[in-house]
């Protein structure tokens, strides 16, 4: 039966392989009509598109297969263990289900992040008037933003740049709310007895 746990734990991370090959070619244009691409959007899309839900999406950044990639990382964890001898307790499951959840959003949050701070560079050094791409960004981006700036200048018209670096300072602030409430999380887990 171990055997069978180690053959399931490979085959999970060979698949989890072939998504994110597959993710990746979505970013390159034509690629998914080469003979791979092909192959790898039937073999991936039919599980992709489960974790395609509407909550995973902010504007034209689709973070489900983030999700989806975290449930075959987790899922090839537990054969390893099983294939290791390893006894699962529900309270390993549940570190492990805070862990995957927890890796899938802190990566949007570092992802935000790393946005709002390239976008401030741009528009400090100006960069941003002469190219189209920034306002295709700012459609998705400033609602977010005007939506904290709002909340903390009581609705009173705040300058751009102040907008963007309270954006970062609030989101950076929420990245280490999230980690603290995760790590704490995880403790409660180590308490549970089964």
């Amino acid at each position: 039966m171990l055997y069978v746990f180690r053959i399931l734990a490979a085959a999970f991370s060979i698949y989890s392989l072939m998504c994110a090959a597959r993710i990746v070619l979505t970013w390159i244009p034509g690629a998914a009509e080469s003979g791979a691409g092909r192959f790898l959007c039937a073999l991936c899309d039919p599980f992709l598109n489960l974790f395609r839900a509407g909550w995973l999406r902010f504007g034209a950044f689709d973070f489900s297969p983030l999700l989806a990639l975290s449930v075959l990382t987790m899922a090839s964890y537990v054969m390893q263990n099983l294939s290791a001898g390893a006894r699962l307790s529900f309270a390993s499951l549940l570190a492990l289900v805070i862990q995957m959840a927890w890796s899938v959003v802190g990566s949007i949050i570092v992802f935000l992040i790393i946005v709002l701070a390239v976008r401030l560079i741009v528009f400090l050094t100006g960069a941003d008037r002469s190219s189209s791409v920034w306002p295709q960004i700012d459609v998705h981006l400033n609602p977010f933003v005007y939506s904290i700036t709002k909340f903390f200048s009581g609705g009173r018209p705040i300058a751009y740049k102040n907008a963007l670096i309270l954006a970062i300072v609030v989101v950076l602030l929420l990245r280490v709310g999230c980690e603290i409430v995760m790590r704490g999380l995880l403790r409660l887990c180590a308490l549970i007895p089964f």
